[in-house]
């Protein structure tokens, strides 16, 4: 069996799989009009969305005793957001499952393939929080719904929103369990090899929705 994985999300992430903007790489996705912001970040707060320079999405997992890093390269975000009232801010980042970039053909088709992310079946993994808590750290919570390989389950994600001259940067890292979701098929399933956590790393540039 070849000792490959990775996972998402999303966080990821994590706007509607519909989105066209979506279909563009991070690295070269233009902002999003506020108009054509997903419904569920329709809320009191001011809207912003992700612009490509300055967004990541990593993930970190454990293979045969070592770290092992990969990216997506494909994701939109849109934020809700007000820092007078978190509560009526929101988050939603779409993840196109077949941007997976491991920086190694043969393991990004693996990835992609029915055993692991299933990428033809399930195109996009999807976080969508509605409202914002405050840690007692300062930092804030996004309590949501991580939807992976069509399984979804709750996620609390810990994020920071720091104000920049042109916006917002958003960032957060949270750490999940790849079986949870059904990434790990058949031989995929073994442990032994392939840790069951994923850690996730994300990063956001934001402007102010038009």
């Amino acid at each position: 069996m070849t000792n490959y994985l990775a996972a998402i999300v999303a966080t990821g992430a994590l706007a509607t799989g519909a989105c066209s903007a979506a279909e563009t790489p991070a690295a070269a996705a233009k902002p999003v009009s506020a108009q054509s912001a997903p419904a569920a970040t329709s809320m009191t707060a001011p809207r912003y969305v992700q612009v490509g320079a300055g967004s990541g999405l990593t993930f970190t997992f454990e293979q045969a005793g070592a770290a092992s890093k990969g990216s997506f390269r494909q994701f939109t975000t849109v934020l809700a957001y007000d820092d007078k009232n978190p509560a009526a801010g929101g988050l939603e980042v779409t993840v196109q499952t077949a941007s997976v970039d491991t920086e190694d053909k043969d393991r990004n088709d693996t990835l992609v393939g029915a055993d692991l992310l299933d990428a033809q079946k399930f195109p996009t993994a999807r976080f969508v929080a509605h409202g914002f808590t405050k840690r007692t750290d300062g930092s804030l919570e996004a309590a949501g719904k991580l939807t992976l390989r069509g399984v979804t389950r709750d996620l609390r994600l810990p994020i920071k929103i720091v104000t920049t001259p042109t916006g917002l940067d958003l960032s957060g890292a949270a750490a999940i369990k790849r079986l949870d979701y059904g990434v790990g098929q058949g031989d995929w399933k073994a442990t032994d090899s392939v840790a069951d956590e994923v850690k996730l790393q994300y990063k956001v540039a934001l402007v102010k929705a038009k």
